[in-house]
């Protein structure tokens, strides 16, 4: 699989993490949706199955969608789709809105942590709504009307804070405090404000003050994937020479100036990054929320340690169980100290590839870049995981160079 070639240009597709709450939100709007840039993954098709269940029409060709909600009618959200991916619970949000309930099957997704959705439901909570949990069946049912409120979420979380955005937009008008919203959430912000919904950002703040909705066609661009761009970044220092298009490089300020301070081969522009295999002098990344260096990357920055000159530091503090690279790291040759959520890598291009099992998404990009960068082969099993977030990685990796197949 390894040790070859890789070299060329690849374009970044839509981002995961804007698509799916996109998706959902396009329930909320008065007309039809017309979504370009939309990434062609398990996840993204997942929720289109969710779609069509509610009896809603959907148009996806190539990587633009149209969506028409006209006939959409309230079910039980007890669909196999719904347990297989994390994003599933912004369809409670928006059925507070429409439908003033929502029965769902909790939902899945990547095994990172605990990650409970306790600050979805006390927000819900302050909105007027109460909730039962029976069987792994979450349901959400209206206690009280409520016309304006004002409420802070405990703890900042992209996912609450938009979730509790979509909730409130029945309302006539609300407040919400220590709001979180990334790239792809602020997207989504841009795209309610498109369907006539006047939500304001700013300030770790939302405001809404609710105003009649006009029939009307909304065609929004989803924005791309930071992530994708930062796996084939990696792959390019790793192993050739690579030039990632189609980027929104102010959105990743922070891993490319970590990148360009440790001496890796690196440049960028508004809308480009190149990337030649190189060496660096070691990092010290600490994972924060946004505007922080992004969980997502963690493991993917773990594989670029062993092109460090000496010990590298990494200290993930969002999810409790995000370290499986740095086990294969240490399984393949590298030098490794693991404690709780902390890992110390050895840089060193003594790597002796192994068989591996990919245990979430961002683990599987990371093992594919750990293969993709050295001598021989490798057999990653689960990974199924990496097509429920990456486009058309298969082809990309293929055009790069790359020596890739799946196994039945």
């Amino acid at each position: 699989m390894g040790g070859g070639v890789i070299k060329g240009h690849v374009a970044c597709s839509g981002a995961k993490n804007a698509s799916i709450p996109l998706l959902c939100a396009s329930l909320l709007a008065k007309g039809k949706v017309l979504l370009r840039n939309v990434p062609r993954i398990r996840d993204v098709l997942d929720i289109c199955s969710i779609l069509k269940h509610l009896d809603c029409k959907v148009v996806f060709k190539g990587h633009t969608m149209l969506i028409d909600n006209t006939n959409l009618k309230y079910k039980p959200l007890l669909f196999e789709e719904c347990q297989r991916i994390r994003g599933s619970y912004y369809f409670i949000g928006v059925f507070l809105t429409l439908f003033s309930k929502c029965e769902i099957l909790l939902p899945g997704g990547c095994k990172i942590g605990a990650r409970p959705i306790d600050i979805h439901l006390e927000a819900f909570t302050d909105l007027g709504y109460e909730y039962t949990i029976t069987d792994q069946v979450l349901s959400v049912y209206k206690k009280k009307a409520v016309k304006e409120v004002h409420l802070t979420l405990k703890n900042k979380s992209v996912g609450a804070s938009l979730n509790a955005c979509f909730a409130g937009l029945s309302l006539q008008q609300f407040v919400m405090d220590n709001v979180l919203f990334e790239p792809e959430g602020k997207d989504v912000i841009e795209f309610l404000n498109q369907l006539g919904y006047p939500v304001l950002f700013s300030n770790e703040k939302i405001t809404y003050q609710k105003k009649n909705l006009e029939f009307k066609l909304t065609k929004h661009t989803v924005v791309s994937d930071r992530i994708e761009a930062l796996t084939y970044t990696v792959l390019g220092l790793l192993a050739g020479d690579i030039t990632i298009k189609k980027v929104e490089t102010k959105d990743l300020e922070l891993p490319l100036t970590i990148l360009k301070k440790a001496g890796f081969l690196i440049s960028f522009t508004e809308n480009e990054i190149k990337a030649k295999k190189s060496k660096g002098n070691p990092m010290e990344i600490t994972t924060e929320v946004y505007p922080g260096f992004p969980t997502d990357a963690q493991s993917l920055f773990g594989v670029l340690y062993t092109r460090t000159n000496g010990q590298s530091n990494m200290q993930e503090n969002i999810f409790e169980n995000r370290m499986h690279i740095y086990y294969d790291l240490m399984d393949s040759g590298v030098e490794c100290l693991i404690k709780n959520n902390k890992a110390i890598v050895e840089g060193t291009d003594q790597i002796q590839l192994k068989n591996y099992k990919a245990y979430d998404l961002r683990h599987g990009a990371a093992l594919l870049l750990l293969a993709l960068a050295n001598e021989g082969e490798a057999l990653i099993s689960n990974f199924d995981y990496v097509l429920r977030g990456y486009d058309d990685i298969l082809n990309k990796v293929k055009a790069l160079g790359g020596k890739i197949e799946i196994i039945s």
